[in-house]
């Protein structure tokens, strides 16, 4: 099956009846996963942000060398 072909489904039920199904633990385990999620996405912007920061520095550093005559 291509991608392109692929359908997405939710299903949304409130969260008292979301609580009968799941247990509490699960719950506070999804809410970590969630959270452990996050902070994976902050860390590869952190580093892509250093990276570009790096590279500025090194074209503000760079010396040209004048010939004088």
């Amino acid at each position: 099956m291509s991608a392109d072909k692929t359908k997405e489904i939710r299903i949304t039920i409130p969260e008292d009846l979301f609580s009968l199904f799941v247990p509490r633990e699960t719950v506070g385990h999804l809410i970590n996963a969630k959270k452990e999620m996050l902070l994976g996405l902050r860390s590869i912007i952190d580093a892509k942000i250093k990276a570009l920061e790096k590279m500025e520095e090194k074209k503000v550093t760079k010396k040209k060398k004048i010939a004088i005559e």
